[in-house]
């Protein structure tokens, strides 16, 4: 697992206009998608650990947004994939 700093802002880009990210209720594809953040939307990462994914070949870093807790492919805000 790689190390990153929890409490730290971060901003969702997708890289595709009117593309908006996935936020699930746990780490990888295969979790449930609990709700839809577009581009710009600030997220606060809540933890020290990147979980990595075998199914989609990806990272996710739990985070928080306006007092909803997910998870979010990790480089959607940035952070390596």
């Amino acid at each position: 697992m790689d190390q990153v700093t929890g409490g730290v802002w971060r901003t969702v880009n997708t890289g595709v206009s009117g593309l908006n990210a996935a936020l699930r209720n746990g780490p990888g594809k295969q979790a449930k998608q609990i709700a839809s953040l577009p581009n710009g939307t600030q997220a606060d990462t809540v933890t020290d650990q990147v979980v990595y994914d075998s199914v989609s070949g990806r990272n996710f870093v739990e985070v928080d947004v306006n007092g909803i807790r997910g998870w979010i492919a990790a480089s959607i805000v940035g952070l390596p994939r």
